[in-house]
């Protein structure tokens, strides 16, 4: 018999082994490490993790994490929550026991009063969050692929390694670059950014001028190095200006030592997001955003913004 509950004391180090072994997939391994920070720390709303467990054994045999989130509207605080790391071990697998997983989500939605539900899912869960949760394509992110000249100019005043140990530093300079409460999106701010980078997975720098930061982060995709733009963010009340984007992008790609760059997002604030768009077929992710609204006549979601720092990508 299997059972359905919320995994309130997840065991990072048997959930990410079962993890790896549902998806079976050369060069995926998640990182319990990775996975607690995720759900502990990376947003501050926390996670709730819907699992399936076989009864007499007690043992775990899938899962689909809730990662809580607020995203502002019009300047209205709305609650949602996206959904990660949905798997099902190969033998436990069909259709009864996958909408039962979906079923609870549906209820702690409910429980909780979550207005949005968001996925960034991969090629094979995309039609699964369709048909269980009625999730449908919202955003496709542009991905831009660049070469840059790697080269620091004196505009960019801010060029560093981010350091967790350095909280008061780095808070003081994201909170200069907050986002607005009147912008549609995730709401960034000094401490939340801070917060977002801490984790254990990735390394990072941040490049800025007066008016314009850029977090970046060294990648390797099928043995290529590149330097990633996980998000620009403009300071209040600045105009946006070409020559700045240019200029942190030059600098992250000289500080990282690697002249290709890639970026994947939306942001309304930056018009024209450097490189060239790639063609679906390279395309080496969906990179689809879809979203269920559970209180529809509060009027349509547009957002302003949304890039990698937005979901576990980044």
């Amino acid at each position: 018999m299997v059972i359905v509950s919320i995994d309130e004391t997840p065991d990072y180090e048997e959930t990410a082994r079962l993890a790896t072994k549902a998806f079976d997939s050369p060069g995926v391994v998640f990182d319990p490490e990775h996975m607690k920070w995720l759900y502990e720390e990376c947003f501050p709303g926390g996670t709730t993790v819907v699992q399936l467990t076989e009864k007499a054994s007690g043992c775990k045999i899938g899962q689909l994490a809730m990662v809580h989130q607020t995203v502002w509207v019009n300047g209205t605080p709305e609650k949602a929550a996206q959904l990660v790391d949905l798997f099902l071990l190969k033998e436990w697998r069909n259709l009864e026991r996958m909408r039962m997983l979906f079923d609870e989500v549906g209820r702690q939605f409910a429980k909780r009063g979550i207005r949005f539900a968001f996925g960034m899912p991969n090629v094979q869960a995309m039609p699964i969050n369709e048909r269980f949760f009625k999730l449908k394509a919202f955003l496709s992110l542009d991905i831009k692929l660049g070469f840059a000249l790697p080269f620091r100019s004196k505009s960019v005043h801010i060029h560093e390694a981010f350091h967790k140990h350095q909280a008061e530093h780095f808070i003081s300079i994201f909170n200069r670059f907050a986002t607005e409460h009147s912008e549609t999106g995730l709401r960034w701010d000094g401490e939340s950014l801070y917060d977002r980078l801490c984790g254990y997975k990735y390394k990072y720098a941040i490049h800025a001028t007066d008016s314009l930061l850029l977090i970046s982060s060294p990648r390797i995709s099928r043995g290529i190095p590149y330097t990633l733009a996980a998000a620009y963010l403009c300071a209040p009340g600045s105009t946006f200006e070409k020559k700045d984007m240019s200029a942190v992008t030059r600098a992250a790609c000289a500080f990282w030592k690697r002249p290709i760059f890639i970026y994947a997002g939306f942001n309304r604030a930056i018009p024209t997001p450097p490189g060239i768009r790639l063609p679906e077929r390279y395309r080496p992710s969906p990179m689809l955003l879809q979203m269920r609204d559970f209180v529809p006549e509060r009027g349509k979601l547009d957002l302003d913004r949304f890039q990698l720092i937005d979901f576990d990508f980044a």
